[in-house]
């Protein structure tokens, strides 16, 4: 009978990777029981995204904080990282919060602001945002983003705090039936994506016909969609009238341009 010999190099690192690695069990299960004894020496805040954002401040996040838990002093593992997300999370300009502790003994606290995307004032000329999720955001007296504004026959109001809507696209043929206020959503945010529209666009407008109308920067015209029905279709339409019509024509000859009629522009001239 023949002995297999044994492979004396692949054992003896075999057995040095065993030793490191509980080497390194150990030594993490060391750093984290003295990490959780250790005392939060401070509270560090710093914001992700859109650092353009100003609805809070450093400031107003410790203040939040501290109104609710005493963290200085307590030890890290003791502190309930979760519960201190939600109660940043309250305030109503916060996206998303992460709290995490360091080996140097401080709580970090990394703030998303919310995005808004279009301001709303309602026809009782209550305002708030609309941002980028979907969620309503209240009006803030220390800041105003530079945001397309929606006005006219506007009836939601702010105590329903969000748009029930799914974010799938801007071609969906039941738009029609949808809230008066999704529709604008759809709207903005199909302007927000474009650079050119979202450069162009000043306002969106509903008239007493519930029908949505955007106002140009450019030209003395309103723009009728009649509802937020193939978006897609009506600004390519509006794109060959602007670069094909109005550009031989001139931009202040017109008053309406109304492309609520598929495959049709339809205008209305100034003093016909």
């Amino acid at each position: 009978m023949k002995i297999k010999k044994i492979n004396w190099k692949k054992l003896l690192i075999f057995s040095m990777w065993t030793i490191m690695s509980i080497g390194l069990v150990v030594t993490l299960g060391f750093v984290n029981s003295v990490q959780k004894e250790l005392k939060c020496k401070r509270v560090l805040v710093t914001f992700n995204g859109n650092v353009q954002q100003e609805f809070v401040d450093q400031q107003e996040i410790l203040e939040l904080i501290k109104s609710k838990q005493k963290l200085i002093g307590k030890p890290l593992g003791s502190i309930n990282t979760t519960l201190l997300e939600k109660i940043i999370m309250s305030n109503p300009f916060v996206q998303k919060a992460e709290v995490y502790s360091s080996v140097d003994g401080n709580v970090n606290v990394a703030v998303t602001q919310r995005n808004p995307l279009v301001r709303i004032i309602t026809m009782k000329d209550e305002q708030f945002y609309i941002d980028d999720n979907g969620n309503f955001v209240p009006v803030s007296t220390k800041y105003s983003p530079p945001v397309l504004v929606a006005n006219g026959f506007i009836f939601d109001r702010y105590s329903q705090q969000k748009i029930n809507f799914v974010i799938s696209g801007v071609n969906d043929s039941a738009s029609q039936t949808k809230p008066m206020i999704e529709q604008v959503y759809e709207l903005a945010q199909f302007i927000e994506a474009d650079t050119f529209w979202s450069a162009q666009a000043e306002q969106i407008y509903v008239n007493e016909n519930q029908e949505l109308e955007l106002i140009p920067r450019t030209g003395n015209h309103r723009i009728v969609f009649g509802n937020a029905e193939n978006l897609t279709e009506k600004f390519n339409r509006l794109m060959i009238f602007y670069t094909q019509g109005l550009n031989k024509t001139g931009w202040n000859n017109y008053s309406i341009i109304n492309l609520k009629y598929r495959n049709q522009v339809v205008c209305t001239k100034i003093n016909s």
